[in-house]
């Protein structure tokens, strides 16, 4: 049985020149657009995850879906199912894959929308990332987006009780399952491979696929030198907020944001030892990019931020 970590609901807005229709879901209808969607499973049964596709117009909605292929499991195919239409999605393409299409009912739900791995030699641990989108073919701005990451046997790392989920007190990156983040571990690490895939979200303690209240803070020793940093939202829409605060002997600290190709965007100098830079997203094609604190040419840090 799959289990789920997280449903968030989108909150849908309006104007007068555009509405957001579509909305991703799980299979039980919650709405994962724009989040991280954890699936963990034995393998054969990766192949059977199927997922809905909600429309809140008063009008049919033809939609295709396109792919992006993030990370594969062992020996994989991929498939890509409307109904009992399947297609083979290119194992090792990492440009956005089309596919077209089927049709969202007025104010209804597309239930049968299929992504999955289907591998011929599941490993432990083995695991495979998609960015999926779906979009009106007549209009592809009205569209919805995930990260679909699937993970073989096991649960996520810091899952205490083994109920698949990370869930009261537990804290996703928690190897050791003694409920604080300690040594190399790292909160956010739900594969427990020690560093932070581009899927996941360092310092997401709840292992949700996004920052909350009370897991912003990280803290970072740089010989004597202590710096305290805080991002958020991520995802972002609009605008990035990072607060920071040095203490020690810092100087020369700045942040320079690079796009998924490693390309520098901007780069912005902390002056004060304590302050808050606020990073408008408006000019960023939606995506994946970095940001990397550095002190004194150094890069002490690197985290991912998406941007919606």
């Amino acid at each position: 049985m799959i289990k789920k970590l997280l449903f968030i609901t989108t909150i849908l807005t309006a104007t007068s020149s555009f509405a957001q229709n579509l909305d991703l879901k799980d299979n039980m209808n919650n709405s994962i657009a724009g989040q991280t969607y954890y699936i963990y499973n034995s393998g054969p049964n990766m192949a059977n995850t199927k997922f809905h596709v909600g429309n809140s117009s008063g009008s049919p909605i033809n939609f295709d879906c396109s792919l992006w292929e993030m990370s594969n499991p062992t020996l994989s195919e991929w498939q890509v199912c409307f109904g009992t239409s399947c297609y083979i999605a290119n194992d090792g393409d990492p440009n956005a894959q089309n596919f077209s299409f089927a049709t969202a009912p007025a104010t209804g739900i597309y239930p049968d929308l299929k992504v999955a791995p289907f591998s011929f030699g599941w490993v432990t641990g083995d695991f495979g990332v998609w960015r999926v989108r779906v979009f009106d073919n007549a209009n592809p701005i009205d569209s919805s987006t995930c990260y679909i990451v699937w993970t073989v046997a096991g649960t996520p790392t810091g899952d205490i009780d083994a109920n698949t989920m990370i869930d009261g007190l537990e804290i996703a990156g928690d190897a050791n399952l003694n409920g604080v983040i300690d040594g190399t571990e790292i909160a956010g690490d739900m594969n427990g491979n020690g560093v932070i895939d581009p899927w996941e979200v360092s310092g997401d303690e709840n292992g949700n696929g996004i920052i909350d209240g009370g897991e912003v803070l990280s803290t970072i020793e740089v010989n004597d030198d202590h710096i305290i940093f805080s991002t958020y939202p991520n995802p972002v829409s609009t605008n990035l907020s990072i607060n920071y605060s040095f203490s020690g002997g810092s100087k020369n600290a700045k942040i320079d944001v690079y796009d998924v190709l490693g390309q520098k965007v901007n780069t912005y100098l902390l002056n004060d030892n304590k302050g808050k830079l606020t990073i408008s997203t408006n000019k960023l094609n939606a995506g994946v990019y970095f940001y990397a604190i550095k002190v004194d040419e150094k890069t002490i840090k690197t985290e991912r931020v998406i941007v919606k």
